[in-house]
């Protein structure tokens, strides 16, 4: 259980310091890591390749709001929005069969 906490805490900060950096491979990496505790979470409570999708639409939109925010605030431009997509579909893509996995492991 504590595993699992340690897990979420890290997760949290890994995008607090995706939002602070202008590393476009660490904002990826950031959205990548968003997409799959979305879809973790989702998947509880819908099957899996609807909280897939599902995760990628919300880390997408989230990443779209963030880069207003840059836009507004920093002046990146919303190219910086790439990344950050780019890192939400990588995602939502890895966590299916990850997930899959886990669960077949679980249930056996």
């Amino acid at each position: 259980m504590f595993g699992r906490w340690a897990l979420v805490v890290a997760g949290v900060v890994a995008i607090a310091l995706g939002f602070v950096t202008s590393s476009a491979l660490v904002r990826a990496v950031v959205f990548a890591g968003l997409a799959f505790l979305l879809a973790n979470a989702l998947f509880q409570h819908m099957p899996l390749s609807r909280a897939c999708m599902a995760a990628a639409a919300i880390a997408l939109l989230f990443g779209a709001a963030v880069s207003l925010y840059r836009l507004f605030t920093w002046d990146m431009g919303l190219a910086s929005w790439l990344p950050d997509a780019l890192g939400a579909l990588v995602g939502a893509a890895i966590s299916y069969p990850v997930l899959k996995r886990i669960n077949r492991v679980m249930n056996s």
